[in-house]
């Protein structure tokens, strides 16, 4: 048999196995374990995003290294591009990690699920040039047959103008498990409302959410959030201005921003020109005080920039894509 013909029988054998599993590390070391035997790979395992690394799982073969940071080395790259990557010759490759100088080449695929890298499969061989666009096509295939990884819930940090209206309509989205309004990104410590109000903290308004990935995407509760928001308007949102008033997407994983940039991008577009909206890793967040929490569900006539029908949206929307 060729190539081909081997992957396609080797898919549907893998297929076979994983039909009914559901614990994924016994998932794992059986498609390694199927796909070494197969095809006599040098290295063949997975590494699991755990926090802000690679974490070393199942494999078949000699000592590997056991933590890769995000971006770093052949996996790290493809955790933080979220696509696969065909090294023909590793010591070629800028900023390869050389676990053991016996790889000459190697291929790693991520594992996307509900649009996060979860994992990335990592083959290596002692031959240059051993991986091409078949490989590449079939082991992509191959990992989709994966149960679903459990996942901790996540968190996103977001500034939308006013936060009593912004909280209220992020948290009717489905797969919202907790909101909380504060102040991001200044320059001070623990201020009041009245202080960010001046305008000389540096803080935006912004609403602190977690999110059960298993229910709702991050690219998702963006796509909403542009729907809440005009992205062009330079510090100001409806009748509110000033820096308080910004737009912006704060985040803590490293992971999050290529998913922050993709649908940045896909705004961005709509509009013909660059977007308002600060993007940056999370500095600091401080919560508000008891009074101006979840405001318009104490206070149902208050304030609010958004008009009701964003609210009746935000109840009705549902990620059709969280199973990915």
């Amino acid at each position: 048999m060729n190539k081909i013909e081997r992957y396609s029988q080797l898919a549907k054998q893998v297929e076979g196995l994983m039909t009914g599993e559901n614990d994924v590390v016994a998932a794992m070391a059986n498609m390694a374990a199927m796909i070494h035997n197969e095809f006599g790979f040098w290295w063949t395992g997975f590494y699991r995003v755990v926090g802000g690394e690679l974490l070393l799982g199942p494999f078949q073969g000699p000592v590997a290294c056991v933590h890769i940071g995000y971006g770093k080395g052949v996996c790290g790259t493809a955790w933080k591009e979220r696509r696969t990557v065909v090294v023909p010759d590793v010591e070629e490759y800028p900023g390869h990690i050389a676990c053991s100088s016996e790889s000459r080449s190697e291929i790693v695929v991520p594992v996307i699920q509900r649009d996060r890298v979860v994992a990335v499969l990592d083959i290596d061989s002692r031959e240059l040039g051993t991986f091409d666009e078949v490989d590449k096509e079939w082991l992509e295939k191959i990992v989709l047959s994966l149960p679903q990884f459990d996942m901790a819930e996540s968190e996103i940090y977001l500034a939308a103008g006013c936060f009593w209206g912004a909280e209220k309509y992020l948290k009717l989205i489905e797969g919202v498990t907790f909101t909380e309004v504060g102040f991001a990104n200044g320059n001070t410590e623990n201020p009041t409302y009245k202080e960010a109000y001046t305008d000389q903290t540096g803080y935006a308004e912004t609403v602190h959410l977690r999110y059960d990935p298993r229910v709702v995407s991050l690219r998702f509760l963006l796509e909403m959030y542009f729907k809440a928001i005009d992205p062009t308007s330079l510090n100001k949102q409806g009748e509110d201005e000033g820096t308080r008033y910004r737009t912006g997407i704060y985040y803590k994983e490293l992971s999050d921003r290529p998913i922050i940039d993709e649908v940045m991008a896909a705004e961005a577009k709509k509009y013909g020109m660059p977007l308002q909206v600060e993007v940056e890793p999370l500095r600091n967040f401080y919560a508000a005080d008891e009074y101006h929490q979840d405001y318009l569900d104490k206070n149902p006539s208050g304030y609010c920039h958004l008009p009701v029908a964003l609210f009746d949206l935000a109840r009705k929307a549902k990620d059709h894509n969280k199973s990915r």
